[in-house]
């Protein structure tokens, strides 16, 4: 019945843009429902967990959440917050001092603050005891639906107390935003400026309903779309202050099905970053495509190119590279079998599956732990996988809600 609530509430959403307004309560922080995206602070102790709000058991404005979630003690700590709904993925920033999502229902962007030692995050525009992260958004274009990340700086001239000019760097967190709605394509930059957060973004269409961004190196990153003709390498625009002024195109690059447009989902790069991997759901299939060309400067499109294809056998969502560069697999979800395939990266063929809770939807990987995020069971499931090939559950989180765990 899940499963049927997952494909029909998703596909209907879709159709609405995912900004219904209802009455109704404020999200339960200390419960986690419908989890869709985790990052990991740096000292691998907390979690931060995107609650989609996905059935609309709350209302729409704050009835998303992130939960901080404390790996050590499996538990949701009272430090988490809440948010618009319908959130995906998040990312942190390389020092982890701040952490980004997007929420489709209100076209956020949404930021926070991490304490020091991760285990509490908040708003600073809002009060100190506030449990809401509505004062911290920039609004985008319609309907951003996943975010990835990078650092990047420019540099600019000033002058100083004696007439000469000096080298100042500009430091920033470097955001591509793939949006649903009118084929957009978001760059975003945040920078710290006299203590407080300076935001500046463009966007540019370039594919139809953007769904996923891979960065692929320098500030180069490629974009995937649910209805789309071509896989989409995107750079920004950025002047010397740190400041957006546009989003191109560096290629456009066919995906092979014989349809003449494709569904993308998951992306996912190999160790040495001259690989990328493609999930198609149209048909079901996952794309190898060689990048090595996207290492140089050349503008033109052979510097990416499929390699391989092959056919899979249901609907997968995302994968993950698991293990070392030379002996690595690939693990794809699907939601519809709960199970992660396992896949040879190199022959391009499935070598086996294991069953996984309710909903596999993201993978996060973390040393050799595999977190596994399954958002029809409300819960995340923490795998040993220093044998690529043999996976060992090790913890479900969190503990409160572990009563329909494997």
């Amino acid at each position: 019945m899940r499963l049927s609530l997952f494909c029909g509430v998703f596909c209907s959403l879709l159709l609405a843009g995912c900004a219904t307004e209802l009455v109704g309560e404020k999200s339960d922080l200390t419960k986690m429902e419908f989890p869709t995206g985790m990052a990991i602070h740096p000292n691998g102790r907390y979690a931060y967990v995107v609650g989609s709000n996905f059935d609309l058991d709350y209302r729409s404005t704050d009835g998303g959440a992130i939960y901080v979630l404390d790996l050590e003690r499996n538990e949701i700590l009272p430090t988490s917050k809440r948010m618009g709904s319908f959130g995906t993925n998040i990312v942190l920033s390389a020092d982890g001092r701040h952490g980004y999502t997007v929420t489709r229902s209100d076209d956020a962007l949404v930021w926070f603050e991490i304490s020091e030692d991760g285990s509490s995050i908040r708003c600073p525009k809002e009060k100190s005891d506030s449990p809401s992260l509505l004062e911290c958004r920039v609004i985008l274009d319609d309907n951003p639906t996943f975010v990835s990340v990078t650092r990047s700086y420019r540099e600019r001239q000033t002058i100083n107390s004696g007439g000469s000019f000096d080298t100042e760097r500009v430091p920033f967190d470097l955001l591509m935003v793939a949006q649903l709605r009118n084929a957009r394509i978001s760059a975003v930059t945040a920078r710290e400026e006299n203590g407080e957060m300076k935001f500046s973004h463009a966007s540019a269409s370039y594919l139809s309903s953007a769904s996923e961004i891979e960065w692929i190196g320098g500030e180069r990153f490629a974009v995937t779309g649910r209805a789309a003709a071509s896989l989409v390498i995107a750079s920004p625009a950025i002047a010397d202050d740190g400041s957006v002024k546009g989003v191109y195109a560096d290629a456009f690059v066919t995906v092979p099905n014989g349809y003449g447009a494709y569904t993308g989902r998951g992306m996912t790069k190999d160790p040495t970053g001259t690989t990328l991997f493609l999930i198609n759901q149209y048909p079901n299939s996952l794309i190898k495509f060689n990048i090595t060309g996207l290492l140089k400067d050349s503008a033109s499109t052979d510097m990416i190119h499929a390699m391989d294809m092959m056919m899979l056998p249901s609907n997968m969502s995302k994968v993950a590279w698991i293990g070392s560069a030379d002996a690595g697999v690939l693990y794809l979800t699907s939601v519809s079998d709960n199970a992660i395939y396992i896949v040879d990266p190199v022959n391009m063929e499935i070598l086996s599956k294991f069953t996984v809770g309710d909903g596999p939807y993201e993978l996060i990987k973390d040393g050799e732990s595999l977190y596994v995020i399954n958002f029809l069971a409300n819960h995340i499931e923490k795998y040993d996988v220093s044998d690529a090939m043999h996976p060992v559950l090790k913890t479900v989180y969190p503990a409160s809600q572990t009563e329909n765990a494997p």
